[in-house]
């Protein structure tokens, strides 16, 4: 379902669990990391982020 979404090469929201908080992060996603269940993104100031996919709540 959101895979189709991270493969876009464009910029997205991806709304995540991190230690019980709802958290928000905006950017493109630059490194999808199937074995491990990771994607990493980078935001507007190129600023890396990595999520787990079993943590993504929502991507928009």
């Amino acid at each position: 379902m959101y895979l189709k979404k991270l493969t876009e090469n464009r910029l997205i929201t991806i709304d995540y669990f991190s230690n019980g908080v709802l958290k928000s992060c905006k950017g493109r996603v630059y490194r999808l990391n199937l074995m491990e269940q990771i994607v990493s993104l980078k935001d507007e100031k190129q600023k890396p982020f990595t999520i787990q996919l079993s943590s993504i709540r929502q991507i928009h």
